[in-house]
């Protein structure tokens, strides 16, 4: 279903400019998107893609086409189209396009903005610092900026939709350059800035409902060997809120490092309690999903419903923050690369998770790990930081892992070299696992997993129950339907993001 739906949807011609959606502030809702029939909505990398070909941009000078805006109710800007070129150094300020502060309410749509510098000129196409609600659709960025093309600090509600942000082929080598994607910064609790809370906006507001969607992110597999550290999507302190149906692809490492970078990073009491949900998005060949932070908490990140292609998660949170991942699709296959990529690839496909400042809590429920060679991969890696039984922190039950057993290694540790061999050894040391199974990967009967449609033709496994955990119950973090839209199975629910049809 996942594959077919695009092959579908690609032959229609989609309208540049898309039906508004608003916050839904309650868990459970989020949008109207979020509450939509997912077997009819198109994945983030359709919704996302905008149609440049009516649209009459100009060519501009950066340093004369500046947009300022502060201290204002409101600020409504739309239908600004510039090829834009830059002729001073780079600075975070003077080399931003749009730059907005201390404002109530900004909408931001149908803008399109292409850097034509390949040297990294313009710092960020639009900069937003305070704002009590922050809207954001139909807008298009591509080519290099020195810190991230859309940078939200220290605003309260906000909805970005329907947003694609591109990489540029400056030269004749498939690679591209881009620049980092979407920040939102909430702070990082003694990161420095204005009391050491990691913002730097002077007019801060505690964040709101906060909710991503239906955006398509692309596309950063070159540099100028300066290594920015730049993410599809960055969140500093996530709230309550939202990531849906975006589409991050070929994120590659040194240029690009981590499709999405979600850590709670604030200790102050304001900003614990807060629960960010992830569902339904496509990670396709990007070296890293990293989620830092040790937040005072509670806080849980929930990651459901997603595909992973080719990205290994980078795990380094701690303090009172749980994360928790939940029938989510992995598949580590350089065959799912693009040719000239997979050199870039590899590390991506190397590997299910790092274990690096890692504190816990990290939890593995009813997910699907698909790796058809078992050389040269690792399901764990622990670094030297840290208590080395940090690797126990992390809880897992009623997956299906299909790996070969033989030759691959389950836990490597930076001290102690190949720390646990097999799943057995992993299942005896931790007392995890004890309802998954570790099965042949031929055993996985993808619908048709050469032309990526990895919805299954039936559940093999069956006695893969549900965890009948009361932490994971409830509108907060219960997984109602699959990736399509189509509802669990109460009692014995397909592991990964697809639900298989129920024989009769």
């Amino acid at each position: 279903m996942f594959k077919r739906t695009l092959i579908c949807l690609l032959i229609l011609t989609l309208p540049t400019v898309t039906l508004a959606d608003a916050i839904i502030p309650e868990h459970g809702k989020y949008s109207t998107a979020y509450q939509s029939d997912w077997s009819k909505l198109p994945t983030g990398d359709i919704t996302g893609k905008r149609d440049l070909s009516n649209i009459q941009f100009k060519e501009v000078i950066g340093e004369e086409s500046r947009i300022k805006f502060a201290n204002q109710d409101t600020v409504h800007l739309k239908d600004i189209h510039y090829k834009l070129r830059w002729q001073n150094p780079t600075d975070k300020y003077n080399n931003t396009l749009i730059y907005i502060a201390n404002v109530k309410k900004v909408i931001l749509e149908n803008i399109d903005v292409i850097n034509l510098d390949p040297d990294y000129k313009a710092y960020h196409s639009i900069l937003i610092e305070g704002a009590d609600e922050v809207i954001v659709r139909n807008c298009y960025f591509a080519g290099t900026v020195q810190s991230y093309h859309l940078r939200m600090e220290g605003c309260g509600d906000i909805l970005i939709e329907n947003v694609e942000i591109a990489g540029v082929q400056y030269d004749n080598r498939p690679t591209h350059r881009l620049g980092g994607g979407i920040f939102i910064n909430n702070g990082a609790s003694g990161r420095g800035g204005i009391n050491n809370t990691g913002l730097r906006a002077e007019h801060p507001r505690l964040p709101g409902w906060q909710v991503i969607q239906n955006c398509y992110i692309h596309d950063n597999s070159q540099d100028d060997d300066h290594r920015r550290n730049q993410d599809g999507i960055l969140i500093h302190a996530p709230s309550h809120g939202l990531l849906f149906n975006t589409v991050v692809e070929n994120w590659l490492r040194p240029s690009g490092d981590s499709a999405f970078d979600l850590g709670f990073r604030r200790v102050e009491p304001e900003y614990q309690d807060r629960t960010f949900r992830v569902e339904r998005n496509v990670i396709r060949n990007c070296t890293f999903l990293k989620t830092p932070g040790h937040g005072t908490g509670p806080n849980t990140l929930l990651l459901a419903n997603n595909i992973l292609i080719n990205c290994t998660i980078g795990d380094y949170h701690g303090g009172g923050g749980d994360n928790r991942y939940v029938h989510n699709t992995f598949i580590y296959d350089l065959n799912q690369a693009p040719e000239a990529l997979r050199g870039l690839a590899q590390r991506g496909s190397q590997g299910f998770s790092c274990l690096w400042s890692f504190a816990g809590r990290t939890f593995y429920h009813n997910n699907l790990v698909y790796r058809p060679e078992s050389k040269n991969f690792f399901m764990f890696y622990m670094n030297a930081q840290g208590d080395q039984r940090k690797y126990r922190q992390v809880y897992a039950d009623n997956n299906v892992y299909a790996i070969a057993p033989l030759e691959s290694a389950y836990l490597r540790s930076a001290n102690d070299g190949l720390k646990l061999q097999t799943f057995a050894d992993w299942q005896k040391d931790t007392a995890q696992d004890g309802a998954s199974q570790l099965v042949e990967p031929a055993a996985v009967p993808f619908v048709s997993y050469t032309s990526g449609d990895f919805d299954l033709t039936h559940n093999p496994w069956p006695g893969v129950a549900p965890l009948h955990d009361k932490k994971v119950e409830g509108v907060l973090l219960d997984v109602y339907q699959d990736f399509n839209g189509t509802p669990r199975d109460k009692k014995h629910p397909t592991v990964g993001a697809f639900e298989a049809p129920v024989k009769r």
